[in-house]
């Protein structure tokens, strides 16, 4: 176990190389959690110095959160659902995603973003438990977990750092400009916010050395399209550089379909996991290091 120191249509291959075994809900069911339609403001936001609302940890509150997410970590880890993200995580599509952004590098830099507040909601100490298991099991050096969520509090940054977790100090607004190998785990996280990542991204030997662990790229692609629910024009403007790069990505679903999948799934409703975690690909771009984005065709 790690320990501390102290949807739409998944199975379309028109735009996307799409990996899809398991059931999906429905439409309304399928926009990514926490996914608030931004406006303009949202769109241009830059990266500025960030702080915990509240100065003061409190010793007794941070006890016992450390003791929810040590607890939260074990359930995971036991569960079926972390057996099939194993199972996933060390097959043939995603070792061959990690090798390619890898490149010749020895590690990987790790930064999740949007997990929310840990001490309020158990999806969200599931979804920091699965970053803390995944750099363990990546396979791959991993120095550290950088977190970030605008939300946090200061006693919930202690817990973080508890277990070697470093909270970054500005509100990047996911503007992280790559500059070595990096998996970003992003999971429920806003559509500006992946924008905002690509932009700050757009070009190719930057995006091939990105990994995204988030919200299926293909079910924002196929929710723009049907153009059926309100807000939806506002949502493609915050995936912009999404829809431009989609034909250059490899989406591999989370976790590993097995025998059995329907009784699997109904225990992962039962503990709160798909809750968590539905809705969640691994992300892999592949483009030509020396074709200007410009020419990247749709």
């Amino acid at each position: 176990m790690a320990t501390r120191n102290d949807s739409l249509n998944p199975n379309s291959t028109e735009a996307w190389t799409v990996v899809s075994r398991r059931r999906r809900r429905s439409l309304k069911q399928q926009q990514p959690k926490r996914s608030v339609l931004p406006g303009p403001e949202t769109l241009i936001a830059t990266p500025s110095p960030w702080i915990p609302i509240d100065s003061f940890v409190d010793i007794e509150r941070r006890s016992k959160l450390l003791q929810r997410m040590e607890s939260a970590i074990r359930r995971l880890e036991c569960s079926s659902f972390y057996r099939r993200f194993l199972l996933r995580l060390r097959g043939h599509l995603v070792q061959h995603g990690l090798a390619r952004a890898l490149s010749s590098a020895l590690e990987i830099r790790m930064v999740v973003y949007g997990v929310g507040s840990i001490e309020s909601y158990d999806p969200s100490r599931l979804q920091l438990a699965l970053a803390i298991l995944l750099r363990r099991d990546l396979g791959l050096a991993v120095p550290y977990l950088e977190v970030f969520d605008p939300i946090l509090s200061a006693t919930e940054c202690a817990v973080m750092t508890a277990f070697d977790c470093a909270v970054v100090p500005v509100d990047e607004r996911g503007r992280r400009e790559v500059r070595a190998p990096t998996l970003f785990y992003m999971p429920h996280c806003e559509a500006a916010l992946y924008d905002g990542l690509l932009e700050a991204n757009w070009r190719p030997s930057s995006l091939n050395r990105m990994v995204v662990l988030g919200n299926s790229f293909s079910a924002y692609e196929q929710f723009v399209e049907l153009g059926s629910c309100s807000g939806s024009a506002s949502v493609e403007a915050a995936v912009k550089h999404l829809l431009l790069v989609r034909r250059h990505v490899t989406e591999v679903e989370m976790e590993e379909a097995e025998a059995g999948a329907g009784s699997q799934a109904k225990q992962d409703d039962e503990d709160g996991i798909f809750k968590a975690f539905h809705d969640t690909s691994w992300h892999f771009f592949d483009l030509d290091d020396d074709k200007p984005m410009d020419l990247v065709k749709r």
